[in-house]
């Protein structure tokens, strides 16, 4: 059997999958870019997303910043309905929406090969805040290394 790869635009794809998320549904997606390396590698990694009735710091989150514009990160920090975003690969940059700008939470990571990793288990989740809490400057050597080796 041939299959075909249909490849849409970012603004249309995603804003289904926000659509569809809003009606409750899991939908898992295809990871581009490198901005939340080490956790999620792009054009390797897929994550399963879930609309959760509460997001927390340390979610991992689909979120429009701007209209049409999505950007898949890990929440930094929430102050009221305002809420601070950064990618794990990211050293500096930040990026900032609301609450109701959130599309879905990241359940699961899916490695090729069939490898699910949940990302609701106590262990991912000390995980995660080791590396968001490492000092810039391991985070800075560490990212280097697995950009020019990719182990990780």
């Amino acid at each position: 059997m041939r299959t075909s790869k249909i490849v849409l635009p970012n603004a249309i794809m995603l804003g289904e999958v926000s659509r569809f998320l809003g009606e409750g549904r899991t939908v898992i997606i295809a990871t581009k870019g490198s901005s939340m390396s080490p956790f999620i590698r792009g054009e390797r990694d897929s994550v399963e997303l879930t609309k959760k009735p509460q997001v927390a710091v340390g979610d991992i989150v689909l979120c429009q910043i701007a209209p049409g514009h999505y950007v898949l990160h890990r929440i930094k920090a929430i102050d009221g309905d305002n809420i601070t975003l950064k990618g794990d690969g990211n050293l500096d940059g930040t990026e900032h929406c609301t609450r109701a700008d959130v599309c879905g939470t990241v359940v699961a990571i899916l490695r090729r090969g069939e490898k699910r990793i949940d990302c609701t288990t106590p262990g991912f989740e000390r995980r995660s805040r080791r590396w968001v809490n490492a000092p810039r400057i391991v985070r800075r050597y560490v990212l280097g290394i697995y950009r020019r080796i990719k182990i990780l």
